[in-house]
C-alpha cells in the first residue's frame, strides 16, 4: 500500500546516540542491568503483528492484517535506513567492556544495529493505528505498542536512548500516515 510513501526518514539523521565509550551509555547499560529479567515477557512481545492481533481477538474485533503487514514491511525499510546510518552496537556487545554481564535474550530479531528500537517504532506505530481505528480500545493498542517497546530493554537488546528515539520515529510516522488509514 505504501503508506509511508514520500516519509523522510533522514529528517532523524542528526539526533546521535551517545557515544559509545560515553558515561551516558554505561548509565545505560548499568540501568539495563538492573531491570529484571522476564525472557518470557520479551519473546511475546517479539512477534509485533500476533501481540496485535490477540488484542482484537479478545475484543472481537476484526484483525487488519493487510493493513499491519504494510506498516511493519514500509516502516522496517525506513528503520533498516537510520539504523545503518548510525550503527550503534547492542547493549550485549559493549556491556563487555564496562565490565557489565547483561544477561541478554538472544532472539533472530535483534540482527541489526541497536539505533533506533524498530520494535519501538513499530509498535508505537502500530499501536497509534489501530487505536485509531479501534478507539473504544485505544489505551489498550497504545499500551500494547509501549509494552513492545518495553520488552527489548527487558530483553537487553536496546539501551533507553534507542526505545525513546523509537518511540518519537513511531509517533512521528503516524502524524505522516493517520489520514491515510
Amino acid at each position: 500500500m505504501g503508506f509511508l510513501k514520500g516519509y523522510d526518514i533522514k529528517k532523524f539523521y542528526k539526533q546521535k546516540p551517545p557515544n559509545n565509550n560515553s558515561l551516558t551509555t554505561l548509565k545505560e547499560i548499568q540501568q539495563l542491568s538492573r531491570i529484571p529479567g522476564d525472557e518470557k515477557f520479551a519473546r511475546a512481545k517479539d512477534n509485533i503483528e500476533y501481540s496485535f492481533e490477540k488484542i482484537t481477538k479478545k475484543n472481537g474485533l476484526p484483525f487488519p492484517k493487510k493493513i499491519v503487514n504494510n506498516l511493519l514491511d514500509d516502516s522496517a525499510n525506513e528503520i533498516t535506513k537510520i539504523k545503518k546510518h548510525f550503527n550503534r552496537p547492542r547493549p550485549w556487545s559493549l556491556s563487555k567492556e564496562f565490565d557489565v554481564d547483561l544477561k541478554a535474550v538472544k532472539m533472530a530479531s535483534m540482527k541489526t544495529p541497536s539505533y533506533p528500537s524498530g520494535h519501538s517504532v513499530q509498535g508505537v506505530l502500530i499501536g497509534n493505528v489501530l487505536a485509531k481505528m479501534y478507539p473504544q480500545h485505544a489505551n489498550e493498542f497504545k499500551n500494547e505498542g509501549l509494552d513492545i517497546s518495553k520488552s527489548r530493554r527487558v530483553a537487553k537488546a536496546h539501551y533507553k536512548s534507542d526505545s525513546d528515539f523509537g518511540e518519537k520515529i513511531g509517533n512521528d510516522m503516524f502524524d505522516y500516515i493517520k489520514n491515510k488509514v
